[in-house]
């Protein structure tokens, strides 16, 4: 009697099947250990000109930072449940991010989570109270940290603001009682705190809310949509603050960036639909500094553009193509002058490049292409000019 060939799969032995499982597995092991990411420095703009940005390095995982032989269960905030010491803690999909106290705050929409990175300490952490019913997150797109400590996330599968107390448990939230505006529903994408209020991106109805930061009730009637197309938002995705409480709104209903004063007065727009420099195709994540220079995240071009206050550019960086240095759909970016993150980037630049902030930007993919999560890059000054040249770049990789 013969035997299928269905069969004959069935038949083998238990032995045999157990070899070619180990084999596989032995296989893709040794194909993933052969990925090795080049080290090679990459300046913005490149040589010859004077270098002003080094990518310096890139988080993914807990592995990337801090001590990655400590023990990983120890946290001021944790999940319940176990926490194993072995455990690889990586970041998902994510978008907006701050600093805050020396700690990268990451809202992961694609596990529905807060990631607290604290590259100093070498660890990563989750506010407890995401795992309450009711400070549960869906989709987290944007988050904001007040003076007290109180973390605020806008979450667009909830359609809410999610508030968190400084210890990580769930304290409320805000946006459900948000009505329609000439029609249009509400759809909350960003979160910004100023002074006693809070201030809400609402893309649905293309306005800028304005609320109690205690309450969440509206203390002011929404601003930013007008009949002047040249004035007003057109499906704003992110905004940023100034110190003086000037609002920066990336648009990408016309692929411009809108700057409205405190009251939502206009004051200018830069930009434009273009793949040419000082324009833009998707524009998404948008910072500023302490200088005020503004930091714009294209993700149709993956490339960040820097202006001056005056909305002039002064360089770009992260193009495709790059050895190290490149991003992949990026969205999300923040920048810092925090000290002690200084410090500890600081040892990822080049001898004689002098760092003055912290650049993060968050990639959507290309984690398999040696592309980190959060791709980490340095605004400074090169004093030792022969570093920045490609033989001393080459030299170091060699190391």
């Amino acid at each position: 009697m013969s035997v299928s060939p269905r069969r004959s799969i069935h038949l083998l032995p238990a032995l045999t099947v157990l070899f070619l499982l180990s084999s596989l597995l032995i296989i893709l092991s040794g194909c993933e250990k052969k990925m090795v990411c080049s080290t090679v420095p990459t300046f913005f703009p490149p040589p010859p000109d004077e270098p002003r940005i080094q990518y310096l390095t890139g988080i993914t995982s807990i592995t990337d930072i801090g001590d990655t032989k400590k023990e990983q269960s120890t946290f001021s905030l944790v999940l319940t449940g176990q926490q194993e010491a072995d455990i690889i803690r990586k970041i998902g999909k994510s978008f907006g991010l701050v600093v805050y106290n020396s700690k990268l705050y990451i809202a992961e929409s694609g596990f529905g989570r807060v990631v607290i990175v604290d590259p100093v300490k070498g660890t990563i952490e989750y506010p407890k109270g995401m795992q309450s019913p009711h400070g549960a997150l869906k989709s987290p797109v944007s988050l904001a940290l007040d003076g007290e400590g109180y973390l605020y996330v806008a979450d667009t599968g909830r359609n809410e603001i999610v508030v968190y107390d400084p210890a990580g448990n769930f304290l409320t939230s805000f946006g459900k009682d948000f009505g329609k505006i000439f029609g249009f529903n509400p759809r909350i994408v960003g979160v910004a705190v100023f002074g006693g209020k809070l201030y809400v991106l609402d893309m649905g109805t293309q306005r800028i809310r304005v609320l109690d930061r205690k309450t969440g009730e509206e203390t002011t009637e929404p601003f930013g949509y007008i009949e002047k197309p040249n004035q007003s938002l057109r499906k704003p995705g992110n905004f940023a603050m100034d110190a003086q409480g000037n609002f920066y709104v990336t648009n990408i209903g016309n692929n411009m960036v809108m700057k409205y004063d405190i009251d939502g007065n206009f004051i200018g727009s830069f930009g434009g639909s273009g793949d040419q420099i000082s324009m833009f195709v998707k524009p998404k994540g948008i910072a500023l500094d302490d200088a005020n220079r503004i930091y714009v995240v294209d993700g149709g071009t993956n490339i960040v553009q820097l202006f001056d206050d005056q909305f002039r550019l002064l360089t770009l960086f992260g193009w495709p193509g790059l050895e190290t240095g490149s991003l992949n759909m990026p969205a999300g970016i923040t920048v810092t002058s925090d000290k002690n993150l200084l410090q500890y980037f600081k040892k990822y630049a080049v001898k004689g490049f002098e760092l003055e902030n912290l650049i993060f930007v968050v990639n959507q993919y290309g984690q398999e292409f040696c592309i980190p999560r959060i791709s980490v890059y340095g605004l400074g000054q090169m004093q030792d000019k022969k570093a920045a040249t490609p033989d001393a770049q080459e030299k170091k990789s060699g190391q």
